[in-house]
């Protein structure tokens, strides 16, 4: 398998060289697009529209990419393109709109270079303005967005072996998201019932997010964290760097990181407990806080608003209780006075 993987990777790099040989020697890049393009295999672009009362979208595609937005019509629309190796199905049973795709696969697969536009490997759904529904989208390679669909729904199920995600502008009871290969974006989001998102390679970007419990993790990923709303926090990244960032925690907040750094910056929760094997570790606030410490870092240096406090320092008085610990990083405090 590694021999394989070498041979494709090796493959890809000498079509580039020689694409770029070519473009420098006066070669049309207009006519490389077009070579490498496979459009020609799907045909004309299919529309399906939805004839009963929907409150669920059920997606499962193997190879597209998923955009939802809003429609002025009273109907779901349902635009694709399909593959001649592509086979679909559509149903509506129950107030639930399924979609499925698969695709045949086949060993040559793997040496076919040409890949489609953007537009033919994404299925489009329109939805009415004011229709609420439960979204189960799963998509095995390609990206998910929700950026400018219906502003309210119930439950929302994300999964994506290899795609980003990008949800934007959406009041919902719960969002769960899955995540193998790819970056999580999330803005401008209420979220009723609480927010739980696994990534297993890609970072976790939230802006603008209120939500009741938020449990974030990613293996290999950043975590940054803006403007968050929530009762609870518990983010974890093995190998990356976790940030909040002028949030409102009414809360617990636990932020892990096993090689990364860990900072807190104008936040509030009513206690933290921040750890980081391999990783400096930061608080920081302009309003006056009642902290207690219990700091300690094996070979770093602990500094309190300026103090060098050497590797180990704790406190006995106050009412938030301000927990971190590192192997191998330092540990800065800087909080008003």
């Amino acid at each position: 398998m590694k021999t394989l993987v070498r041979l494709v990777i090796l493959l890809f790099i000498i079509g580039a060289i020689l694409i770029g040989v070519a473009v420098s020697g006066g070669v049309n890049l207009e006519g490389i697009t077009n070579y490498i393009s496979d459009d020609e295999s799907y045909g004309s672009e299919i529309v399906y529209l939805s004839t009963t009362t929907i409150d669920t979208l059920n997606m499962d595609l193997d190879t597209r990419n998923i955009e939802i937005s809003v429609t002025t019509e009273d109907h779901i629309i349902v635009s694709y393109y399909e593959h001649e190796k592509d086979t679909w199905t559509i149903s509506e049973l129950n107030g639930i709109l399924n979609i499925k795709q698969t695709v045949k696969a086949t060993f040559f697969n793997w040496f076919n270079f040409k890949i489609p536009t953007y537009e033919v490997s994404t299925v489009y759904i329109e939805v009415p303005s004011d229709l609420i529904l439960e979204y189960s989208l799963i998509s095995s390679t390609g990206d998910i967005k929700y950026i400018e669909g219906p502003v309210k729904a119930t439950d929302v199920f994300i999964d994506s072996a290899t795609g980003n995600l990008n949800l934007q502008n959406l009041d919902m009871d719960s969002l769960v998201i899955r995540m193998d290969t790819g970056n999580i974006s999330l803005d401008d989001l209420t979220i009723l019932g609480g927010l739980d998102a696994e990534s297993d390679t890609g970072n976790i970007i939230i802006s603008d997010v209120n939500s009741e419990d938020t449990l974030l993790e990613t293996e290999t990923g950043k975590i940054t964290l803006t403007n968050l709303v929530s009762s609870s926090l518990n983010a974890d990244t093995a190998t990356d760097n976790i940030s909040l960032t002028d949030s409102l925690i009414s809360g617990q907040v636990i932020l892990s990181s096993n090689t990364g750094n860990v900072t807190i910056t104008d936040s509030t929760g009513t206690s933290f407990d921040l750890s980081s094997d391999t990783g400096d570790m930061r608080f920081t606030s302009n309003q006056s806080i009642d902290l207690r410490y219990d700091l300690f870092t094996m070979t770093g240096n602990i500094t309190v608003n300026g103090d060098n406090q050497g590797n180990m320092h704790s406190t006995s008085n106050g009412s938030i209780l301000l927990k971190v610990k590192s192997t191998t990083g330092n540990i800065t405090i800087n909080v008003q006075d």
